[in-house]
């Protein structure tokens, strides 16, 4: 392969990465508005219903299956995010670099940053 058809499939890559990038935010998006709106409409129901002065047994199914529904939501927002990091992983493996999103600065591991709690806590103790 030619360097002008390697410097081209890099370019493909990249291009390729950032479609993957902006589908996968909308989809991601798309759940958490999913997620937003039933919890929404299941929060209501149980107002609606008493400011139609029925009984608590009218619309319980309905908000049953709508709960259910969240359930399977949030299972669907988990399997994307295994999904994002399997994507990731692939971005790495590629050397393509992040694009948009997510955490730029890496979060340093809980000992680090107990760690760092720590010595300040002592700096202030000596003040």
């Amino acid at each position: 392969m030619s360097i002008a058809q390697l410097r081209r499939s890099h370019n493909r890559r990249h291009e390729v990465a950032a479609e993957i990038a902006d589908h996968l935010n909308t989809f991601e998006g798309d759940l958490a508005r999913a997620l937003a709106s039933g919890s929404k409409l299941v929060g209501f129901l149980p107002g609606a219903r008493a400011d139609a002065a029925v009984s608590a047994v009218v619309g319980q199914d309905a908000i049953h299956h709508f709960v259910s529904s969240l359930r399977l939501i949030s299972k669907a927002m988990d399997r994307a995010v295994d999904g994002h990091q399997s994507l990731d992983q692939t971005r790495q493996r590629f050397r393509v670099p992040i694009q948009a999103g997510g955490d730029k600065v890496p979060i340093p591991p809980i000992s680090a940053a107990s760690q760092g709690f720590e010595a300040e806590l002592a700096e202030s103790k000596d003040d």
